[in-house]
């Protein structure tokens, strides 16, 4: 894989620039605005002290994320190393969208972009999930395939997107799919089979009965880290 960076246009230049380095460990809100208790101690007493990733500079305008794979308590040991270790070589990109009329930025790391066999598609995900439910699908769908030399397009990727507030990015993808090839070797339009490491990170941060079980369905914010704070 190449490891380096791309940009659209001086301006996510700029920008990647101002990515803040660092741990960033999760807080109770929703898409970035606090919520619960905001007292220091009161804050403290209910929220997790889960690292959820870290940003670190690889050069001028360059960054690396390291994800806490730990999270993913669900996953073997094997599993959880897998993922780690694909972050040895990474790409970097920044850019933007419009939503809502603002300007959105996103900052991507593509961690993985390689052909793979189905027996390594079996083995990689029996380490992904020891929860039946998910094995289960993953294993009748792989049944399902007419031919046993299948390949796949493995890919793995993480976004984080910023938000308003300094020193927060809201995680927004953390995820592997795997793309069947034809015989000439392109890949589909539509994955084969999805992982979405992303919601096994945020499924038990929170108790399910907990009040703020919900603000961790769909998206969880990282602050950074900071002696004092």
């Amino acid at each position: 894989m190449l490891y380096g960076i791309v940009f659209t246009s001086s301006f996510f230049h700029k920008s990647a620039q101002a990515i803040e380095a660092g741990q960033y460990y999760y807080f109770i809100s929703e898409k970035c605005a606090p919520r619960g208790p905001q007292s220091p101690e009161e804050r403290g007493a209910v929220t997790p002290d889960l690292m959820l990733f870290e940003v670190v500079p690889a050069g001028i305008s360059d960054y690396f994320v390291r994800m806490n794979t730990d999270a993913l308590i669900h996953y073997t040991e094997i599993g959880q190393r897998y993922l780690s270790d694909l972050e040895e070589e990474q790409v970097y990109t920044a850019g933007e969208e419009s939503s809502e009329g603002k300007k959105v930025i996103h900052h991507d790391f593509m961690l993985q972009r390689e052909a793979i066999d189905l027996k390594t598609l079996i083995a990689t995900l029996n380490g992904f999930s020891q929860q039946q439910t998910e094995k289960g699908y993953y294993f009748r769908t792989i049944l399902a395939l007419p031919n046993e030399n299948a390949r796949f397009k493995a890919v793995t990727r993480v976004r984080l997107t910023e938000s308003e507030a300094a020193n927060r990015m809201l995680l927004t993808d953390y995820s592997t799919s795997y793309y069947l090839l034809d015989n000439a070797g392109k890949a589909e339009s539509t994955p084969f089979i999805s992982v979405d490491h992303y919601a096994a990170m945020r499924e038990n941060i929170h108790e399910f009965n907990s009040p703020y079980h919900a603000f961790t369905k769909e998206r969880v914010c990282g602050e950074k880290w900071e002696s004092g704070i």
